[in-house]
């Protein structure tokens, strides 16, 4: 009989049933990638397994998937897996912070822990360096999202292929209304995503809910997870980068813009998450972002892995 013990933690929270959740598997070492798949798909939800590192240099490896396949790279899971392990004690916080080398399908990304209000953790995570894709036409964007063009830029900035450990079209929208509404065709949203090749397509607007914010956000991956995502690490990374070099938030320096996102109001479950963007000649050298979570559930599996491994 195999017990497996999970966490659930709410990432981009900092009291429980916000955020975005995930299942955090903190010692997965015996697991086989078909149960991998199988405790992901039985907690419906994306889920992060934690491992001991195949590269050196890294001090842990974390696999991450969602009820569909194995993903890269998760942010919001990876969020998750540093609460998990603070929680249950394998790293302690500081004022200072401690860095973790965290190996993932996107390499390895430096994750710093800091000491948080009321001895929560606040995770740093470092995210794959940006890479920026061709300008995709605001009429094609438009036609698949049910907008009108018009709305669909920041100044000269349009639509634009963007990549933070996840291929995406970052899309500026400048009328909140639309923004805030209601986007039922998934079949044309995939239809532009196929054929431009990338997993999602994040709107950005700098009308937001919250006076604390400066750009509200959506995530839209229907081939890829769930339609709409309540937050995700590469998709705000990837925003953040398009927003710095847009010059559609002004700079702290010469090499430095912070953003602060929120997310998931048209979901219940509304966050928000600080990023902040280096640059060096107007090129944009990494993006960090820095958010908490909160550790919601803690149970275990029970299964037979022979029986298990059988049936699937």
């Amino acid at each position: 009989m195999a017990i497996v013990p999970f966490h659930i933690v709410d990432a981009f929270a900092d009291s429980p049933f916000s955020g975005n959740p995930a299942a955090i598997i903190p010692n997965a070492a015996s697991l086989t990638e078909v149960e991998m798949l199988q405790i992901t798909n039985e907690l419906s939800m994306e889920a992060g397994f934690v491992l001991p590192p195949s590269t050196s240099g890294a001090d842990l490896r974390l696999r991450f998937f969602t009820q569909r396949r194995e993903a890269i790279l998760s942010g919001h899971v990876a969020v998750a897996a540093m609460v998990s392990m603070v929680d249950r004690g394998f790293y302690r916080t500081t004022s200072q912070g401690v860095t973790i080398q965290l190996e993932t399908g996107a390499g390895i990304l430096p994750v710093v822990l800091k000491s948080g209000p009321a001895g929560a953790a606040r995770i740093i995570l470092r995210l794959p360096k940006p890479r920026f894709g061709e300008p995709v036409p605001a009429a094609e964007v438009g036609a698949a999202l049910g907008l009108s063009p018009d709305i669909l830029r920041f100044g000269d900035y349009g639509p634009q292929r963007v990549s933070c450990g996840f291929d995406q079209i970052i899309v500026p929208v400048t009328d909140r209304v639309a923004m805030r509404g209601t986007f039922r065709d998934m079949a044309a949203t995939m239809k532009l995503l196929d054929l431009r090749g990338v997993g999602g397509v994040t709107l950005i607007c700098p009308e937001t809910f919250s006076h604390g914010a400066d750009f509200h956000c959506r995530f839209f991956h229907p081939s890829v997870g769930l339609d709409e995502d309540v937050a995700s690490g590469t998709s705000l990374g990837a925003a953040a980068a398009y927003i710095a070099t847009s010059g559609s938030s002004p700079m702290e320096d010469e090499d430095r813009v912070s953003i602060t996102t929120e997310q998931g109001h048209s979901l219940g479950r509304p966050n928000q998450a600080e990023l902040v963007v280096k640059m060096q000649g107007g090129v944009v050298e990494s993006v960090e972002l820095d958010t908490m979570g909160v550790v919601v559930m803690r149970g275990s599996f029970h299964f037979n892995r022979k029986s298990m491994l059988a049936d699937g």
